[in-house]
């Protein structure tokens, strides 16, 4: 379904307010949006491309089994594909990155949900970037991970929806908490043995959380050459640079997301100049795609 022209020709613009030099202007468009027909997929949570071109991987949040969804940018619905082996207590998000696989790349499912802080540790499951079905029809596939990661807070039990992987191969979790603020952890994905890894503390994110504006962190992405993570709440898209102090390039209002959402949680980079997101269903609502033009990131 496409926007209307006023959608489309509508664009967000929040240049950095900190410092006098001379910066890009970060501008976010609407390029266009569908909804969502697959029928099982009411709370579409996570977000990745497939490896065929106009495909997505997404999932539903926590009460489903261990099920990845096709769909098309139209948001039609091509088939399920069972990740057999893998625990669902809570996929929060999905991201597509690097790995060993033959293919080169590789889905990872971010089991990384405790809505009450209590989990020991949370996992994340790697699966090799699985043929996307032709079809609704299509024969039910199933795959296998070909690994997985627990990870352990170094401090306690956190809540998260977020989850991004950088071309380095570092696992990216960015924190929940309704009352404190946004907190970047990370974990390479090499080295891990039986026991979980433990989580590095990287930054506090500068972003205005507030749970009664839909300031909450509820997914992440990173750009296809590593150096910028956008992060999402319910309203808002954020930017910031993975130099370390995850320095930020908005305000701490971030952009305004240039759609109507029921329930948005998911983003992902499609390539260096869109993002893809969707939403969940709602009571009364649809869940959509959504795939914005982002222009504006320093390239050096």
């Amino acid at each position: 379904m496409r926007p209307s022209s006023a959608l489309l020709t509508a664009a967000s613009l929040w240049p950095l307010s900190t410092g006098a030099a001379q910066v890009p202007t970060v501008r976010v468009t609407l390029v266009d949006t569908a909804v969502i027909t697959a029928p099982r997929l009411s709370e579409s949570s996570g977000v990745a491309p497939s490896r065929r071109a106009g495909v997505y991987w997404t999932h539903n949040d926590s009460g489903d089994g261990p099920f990845l969804y096709a769909i098309d940018s139209a948001g039609g619905y091509l088939g399920a594909v069972r990740v057999t082996g893998a625990g669902a207590v809570d996929w929060e998000d999905l991201a597509r990155g690097p790995c060993s696989a033959p293919s080169g790349t590789c889905l990872y499912i971010g089991d990384i949900g405790d809505n009450r802080s209590r989990r020991p540790f949370v996992v994340i499951y790697i699966v090799a970037d699985p043929d996307p079905p032709s079809g609704g029809a299509d024969t039910p596939r199933t795959a296998v991970p070909i690994d997985s990661v627990r990870l352990r807070y170094p401090d306690h039990a956190h809540d998260a929806e977020a989850l991004a992987v950088t071309p380095d191969r570092q696992l990216l979790v960015i924190t929940k908490d309704l009352r404190a603020p946004a907190r970047l952890f990370s974990a390479p994905i090499v080295g891990h043995g039986g026991e979980p890894v433990v989580l590095t503390a990287v930054c506090t994110l500068q972003l205005h959380i507030s749970a009664a504006r839909g300031r909450v962190v509820t997914g992440a992405a990173v750009s296809p050459d590593g150096r910028w993570l956008v992060a999402r709440t319910y309203v808002s898209l954020h930017v910031f640079a993975l130099d370390g102090a995850c320095t930020p390039l908005l305000t701490e209002d971030g952009i305004p997301i240039p759609v109507v959402e029921t329930q948005g949680e998911a983003v992902a980079f499609e390539d260096a100049h869109h993002l893809v997101l969707t939403s969940e269903r709602g009571a009364n609502g649809h869940a959509i795609l959504s795939r914005l033009r982002i222009d504006g990131l320093p390239d050096r």
